[in-house]
């Protein structure tokens, strides 16, 4: 007979990793979540329910860091998802994740980065008194890209929701720091025993290859050089770098080079000097359109281009699954030739695309689209009714709310008429009260 596994004392906390071995499928990944996950639940008296979704800080340890319990099996699948949302695309867009760490913001962090083969993803320590079993991370180091450190082989520790899930024989670029600087574990027993902590999360989680390698070393390499430099050569330097890697073949590298552009603020980082390099990557159709439009939408921000001119031109020129995600941007930045592109792009026989375009024509006060999104409401397509009706109700003028009542009270379809009624009431609370009558204008309530 076997022996049932014995349940630890209701002092205990157990920590099961995130890390999913690279020969466990997904099946048995996720059967051993929840196994982890009752055994830990069993084991603490005071837990009645799962956690939840909102219960995400996890709780303290006796020794008095932020442990992770089941939560952190549970958290990096819904990392993967909300990054999945935010990267998918069906052209290999270069969305930009703006909250997402930048190599060179990982770089300044960390006390040691290096590229690494993964050993053991899957590893644990035990520690006693009271017993925990903490997750680590074991990786052989191929090259060192900042730090005097001369190991071949170190182990780390993740912490975090939504930490990088790594494979084992994974080549990989890490950003670490020594544990002692972690504010979660430098009093923490974990420090006794491991050196490093990770600084990545799911979204900065960066598998090297053949292709990128290089790459990679080369870029965080420089962004060590520059910190090395004296304070005042340092801007010029990081200008010359952003520069190379928004034009870089490796779509992680661009969107982490844009992602510095947005959050720099100093207007030196790159001028107009700079502006035929620049025209080169957004006029170059084998840019990434999710990386033209959020350099191009920068550039006007930074008053660089025209940005008017510039927006109908990649509506007129953009071709293919990537000009519905340019219709989409367009709404952002309205203009009077951006309007009559869209307008145009109306009577598209991709209904899709001519939905979007509706919904982008709702820019406050854009009375030049009521007139087409309000013949739009008699399309036969119900997607395009709708989209017509979502877009109207943006624009928000007074003719606006006469057609949607006209629509909420005579449309022949039913469910045209409710989103119309919902969109009136909307607008009706957003609606100025009327003058009070016998009152002068400075007496109103």
């Amino acid at each position: 007979m076997t022996a049932a596994m014995p349940v630890p004392p209701s002092s205990s906390r157990v920590y099961p990793s995130s890390v999913p071995s690279s020969r466990t499928s997904t099946a048995t990944r996720s059967s051993r979540t929840m196994s982890a996950s009752r055994w830990t639940l069993r084991s603490r008296t005071r837990c009645s329910r799962p956690s939840t979704i909102s219960d995400r800080r996890p709780p303290m340890t006796p020794d008095g860091h932020r442990g992770r319990l089941f939560e952190r099996a549970a958290m990096p699948g819904l990392g993967l998802l909300c990054l999945a949302l935010l990267l998918a695309s069906s052209d290999g867009f270069a969305h930009i994740v703006y909250g997402s760490p930048t190599i060179r913001q990982l770089t300044r962090t960390a006390d040691l980065a290096a590229r690494v083969r993964i050993v053991d993803p899957d590893a644990r320590v035990r520690l006693e008194n009271p017993l925990t079993i903490e997750a680590v991370v074991v990786a052989e180091v191929l090259e060192v890209l900042k730090g005097a450190e001369t190991v071949t082989r170190l182990r780390f520790v993740q912490h975090g929701h939504g930490v990088p899930i790594y494979e084992k024989g994974e080549e990989a670029l890490l950003f670490l720091q020594r544990i002692e600087r972690s504010p979660e574990f430098s009093a923490s027993r974990i420090a006794r025993r491991i050196r490093w902590v990770s600084v990545q999360e799911s979204t900065a989680h960066f598998t090297l290859g053949e292709g990128s390698r290089r790459e990679f070393a080369d870029a965080v390499r420089a962004y060590v050089e520059i910190e090395s430099l004296p304070p005042d050569a340092r801007l010029a330097a990081l200008g010359r770098l952003t520069l190379d890697l928004l034009g870089s073949s490796e779509p992680r590298l661009a969107a982490s080079a844009l992602r510095d552009l947005v959050v720099i603020p100093d207007p030196a980082l790159i001028t107009k000097t700079d502006l035929p390099r620049l025209e080169s990557i957004l006029s170059n159709p084998a840019t990434p359109i999710g990386h033209r439009i959020g350099l191009l939408a920068e550039l006007e921000r930074r008053s660089l281009v025209d940005g008017p001119a510039r927006w109908l031109e990649l509506l007129r020129s953009t071709k293919g699954t990537g000009l519905f995600a340019v219709v989409r941007a367009a709404a952002a930045h309205p203009s009077p030739g951006v309007t009559a592109e869209l307008i145009r792009l109306l009577g598209s026989e991709d209904g899709q695309l001519a939905a979007a375009a509706a919904v982008s024509l709702g820019v406050p006060g854009n009375e030049a689209a009521v007139a087409p999104l309000t013949k739009l409401l008699s399309a036969p397509e119900l997607r395009l009714r709708m989209a017509a009706i979502r877009g109207l109700g943006r624009i928000a003028t007074p003719e606006v709310l006469k057609v949607l009542s006209s629509v909420a009270d005579d449309h022949p379809d039913a469910a045209t008429r409710k989103r119309a009624a919902a969109e009136v009431r909307l607008l009706s609370r957003r609606a100025p009260s009327p003058p009070q009558a016998g009152k002068p204008e400075g007496e109103r309530s």
